[in-house]
């Protein structure tokens, strides 16, 4: 009996260390949004280093944000909470769309309870990152359906300062690492200015109009008979990619950490068709031509999970149980 205590606490530490892990990612969410920061991070990917320098203002208004590609073209990307302005000089041209919530960051939902069941969520020890004293937070995947993630967080601010997305042979397939980071400073509303005005080059606003895109309604016409556990439809819209076509089909599905877009489009002649495997670092995309439709799933998890979905959208109402 004297050693039931122990053993007591023996079984809660993983309980314990567990629940610390989810609040470290809690605060690093709210932290890379609510915080006021300037700072240069590298990106690694398909055996390519970019260098970009990001610059964030949060305050009662709402956050202001402004990226800038310090290797090849001098590509800037604004954003603030109405508008994301993509400036491009390569192409001559600037993309205004709707803002969206998201970083250029890996984004981790807040309500983390949803995970359990798909991922193992723990720490990792600590490490030192642009000159910051950091704990290692890892989401492991449970199958080989999904990708896993590294994350260095600011043990002060619990600002983001290091993610690796690793394969399911544990080794990293893209790195984001700051090289130099100042948290909490003012941010003046010129540094929040683009250096590229945008002048002669060709404007492209976003179309939010029902005619160019529309939320269905009614249920997909086609359906995917075979998903990863935890999988759940959490969109469904009808688009016009292109001005003289038809409408194709979106459907996404998510775990909540990890999203895979599936895509139908009218028919095609097969010269043109997509077929196989595609793959541009940690995003896996597989084409089939279904039904004389063009099928193209794709997302940033792993290749066997494109095809095992790809391989099993059908039109809806192929078997009495549809």
């Amino acid at each position: 009996m004297r050693w039931l205590p122990v053993l007591l606490l023996a079984a809660a530490c993983p309980v314990v260390a567990q629940e610390t892990a989810r609040q470290w990612l809690d605060d690093m969410a709210g932290a890379v949004q609510g915080l006021s920061y300037d700072g240069t991070f590298v990106y690694l990917h398909d055996n390519k280093l970019e260098a970009m320098r990001i610059i964030h203002q949060s305050g009662d208004a709402g956050e202001r944000e402004r990226l800038v590609s310090l290797t090849g073209s001098a590509r800037e990307v604004l954003r603030n909470n109405e508008a994301v302005t993509c400036i491009m000089p390569d192409s001559k041209s600037v993309m205004v769309g709707q803002s969206r919530p998201q970083q250029p960051f890996r984004v981790v939902p807040r309500d983390l309870d949803s995970l359990k069941k798909y991922y193992r969520i723990d720490t990792e020890g600590d490490d030192r990152v642009a000159g910051y004293l950091t704990r290692i937070v890892t989401i492991t995947p449970k199958d080989a359906y999904r990708y896993g993630y590294r994350f260095w967080i600011d043990k002060d601010s619990k600002m983001f300062l290091r993610s690796d997305l690793r394969g399911i042979d544990n080794r990293p397939i893209e790195q984001v690492m700051f090289t130099r980071l100042s948290i909490g400073g003012p941010i003046s509303d010129a540094d929040l200015q683009p250096s590229l005005t945008g002048d002669g080059y060709t404007w492209y606003h976003q179309d939010n109009s029902t005619a160019a895109q529309k939320k269905a309604s009614e249920r997909p016409h086609w359906m995917v008979r075979r998903l990863p556990t935890g999988f759940d439809m959490t969109n469904y819209q009808l688009k016009r990619m292109r001005e003289d076509g038809d409408e194709t089909e979106h459907m996404v599905y998510s775990d909540g950490l990890a999203t895979v877009s599936v895509y139908v489009d009218t028919g095609t002649d097969g010269k043109d068709a997509f077929t196989g495997l595609s793959s541009m670092g940690a995003v896996n995309a597989w084409g089939a031509v279904v039904n004389g439709h063009q099928v193209t799933v794709v997302g940033e998890v792993p290749a066997i999970t494109v095809e095992m979905i790809a391989k099993s959208v059908a039109p809806r109402g192929d078997t009495p149980d549809d």
